[in-house]
């Protein structure tokens, strides 16, 4: 599976639970996820909705850049994201402290 698909399953996840939804969207914020090796893809979070759509959206208020499989690993729970920033596996352009809120949003949302 890829992160994409990952994602999107994650968000199916995150809209049957209206509080943790309510705090994504509250955030108001577009992520772009420039996956090194495949598609580029970003997530919208606003006006009541939470949306994963291929391609690319400016402005962003983070762009996030990785390899698909630490993407994978990161919104699996099996990489922490932290960690992943940390050992330069993922980079963070933008607002990281929104990247860091909605990375901890995903890991709520899957257990």
């Amino acid at each position: 599976m890829t992160s994409i698909d990952l994602l999107k399953n994650v968000v199916k996840m995150i809209d049957g639970l209206p509080e943790l939804k309510k705090e994504i969207v509250s955030m108001n914020k577009t992520f772009q996820f420039n996956v090194s090796d495949g598609s580029p893809f970003f997530v919208e979070a606003d006006q009541g909705e939470i949306k994963v759509v291929e391609g690319t959206k400016q402005p962003a208020s983070a762009t996030i850049t990785a390899t698909d499989q630490v993407l994978t690993d990161v919104f699996s729970g099996k990489l922490d994201g932290v960690q992943a920033f940390m050992q330069g596996k993922l980079k963070i352009s933008g607002d990281i402290f929104s990247v860091q809120k909605l990375s901890s949003s995903i890991l709520k949302a899957r257990k």
